[in-house]
């Protein structure tokens, strides 16, 4: 439910942002332990401001309780993969933006992958 302050993640979004964070190695920019850590530290501040309008995806708008984080730069982008479904992980200036889940194919999924399924190469 949308709410004036964004609304919480659903426990599934929470475990694959967690284990995006974790595990995905970066396709664009640099990304250590360091700020690994200080994302973990950031993820039960975070709130859902608004999903992706496509109608085939579950990607996600991300911010605090004082709104969406805007998408600017330096951008650190973090990637995993379920078969020819990719899953990304925008951050940027060292906060996570945007979690995306896309098909390669026409296939509609309402939530993301279980974290399981998920493949970081």
């Amino acid at each position: 439910m949308e709410t004036p302050n964004g609304r919480e993640l659903t426990t599934r979004e929470r475990e694959v942002l967690v284990a995006m964070i974790t595990h995905a190695k970066p396709s664009h920019g640099s990304f250590d332990e360091g700020e690994r850590a200080a994302l973990l530290e950031k993820v039960d501040d975070l709130r859902v401001w608004g999903r992706c309008a496509c109608g085939h995806c579950p990607s996600i708008d991300l911010g605090d309780s004082s709104g969406e984080y805007a998408s600017v730069g330096p951008r650190v982008i973090l990637d995993g993969w379920r078969g020819t479904e990719g899953l990304i992980l925008f951050i940027d200036q060292g906060r996570p933006t945007y979690l995306e889940q896309y098909s390669e194919t026409d296939d509609v999924f309402e939530e993301f992958a279980p974290v399981g399924e998920i493949e970081f190469t």
